[in-house]
Formats: C-alpha cells, structure tokens, sequence
C-alpha cells in the first residue's frame, strides 16, 4: 500500500557487525557484509566484505578483505580485492596488496605496498615477493 515494499532489502552500507572496545576475539574471523572492529582480534580476518577497524581496534593477523578502512593497529599482512583507506590514526605494520590505496598524512605504513590485483597469495611480513626481491638486487647492481 502507498508504494511501500513489506520486504526491506539490506543495506550494503549498513554495519552488519560490531566488536566493540575493551572486547577481544581469538581465531579466524569471518564475515559478511560490513563489520566493525573497535576492539582487538588475534588470528586472521578473511570475507569479500568491508571491514572498518576503529581508532582503538587493533588486529594481529593476516587481513583478506574486498575492502578495508583502518584507523588502527594492525600487525600483518593486508590484501583487499577493492581498496584500502588507512586514515591519518591507522598504524600498519606488514605488507599492503589493493588496486586501490589511500594513505592520509599521519597514517603510518611499515612494508610493502604494492598497487595491483591481489594474486591470491599473502605476501609473507617482512620479506618481499621474489619479483620485488630482484628488483631490488637489480637497483642494487648485482
């Protein structure tokens, strides 16, 4: 009646999930839709969703992702099918994979950052691709 649809549709934007401050989660953690980490997750995130990670969530643990908006900490590595947007608060230290990333000034990257389609591979933290690793002896002159 009046238009109105009985059967509301999900938002793609609306927060599916929230783990908030002070809470901590140990293991995998999967998802769907969009979740929001305020808190601290020990072990490795993976979905085809948007994660967005608070000024006071902290991650240690690969992050697979279609797409990640990070204000945080996060210790690992982190591959986004999408983009990745690290504001100027989010402190990464690992390897960053995306076709699309945003640094604002402030944010803090400590690894690689490669532009490009993920190859369905993490990156290992601390030690570059073997493509990088010849490049750099190549610049290196060996």
């Amino acid at each position: 009646m009046f238009g109105r649809n009985a059967k509301k549709k999900p938002r793609n934007d609306a927060i599916t999930a929230f783990l908030g401050a002070g809470t901590q989660y140990h293991g995998q953690f999967n998802f769907q839709g969009v979740v929001r980490i305020d808190g601290g997750v020990i072990g490795d995130i993976i979905s085809d969703g948007v994660l967005v990670l608070g000024e006071e969530g902290h991650v240690e643990g690969t992050i697979r992702v279609a797409e990640l908006v990070a204000s945080g900490t996060i210790v690992g590595d982190v591959e986004a099918s999408k983009r990745v947007t690290l504001h100027k608060r989010s402190n990464l230290r690992g390897n960053l994979v995306a076709p699309a990333v945003v640094i604002e000034d402030g944010a803090v990257v400590n690894g690689l950052v490669r532009m490009g389609e993920p190859e369905g591979t993490i990156l290992v933290s601390g030690r570059p691709p073997a493509a990088l690793d010849a490049a750099t002896d190549t610049d290196r002159g060996k």
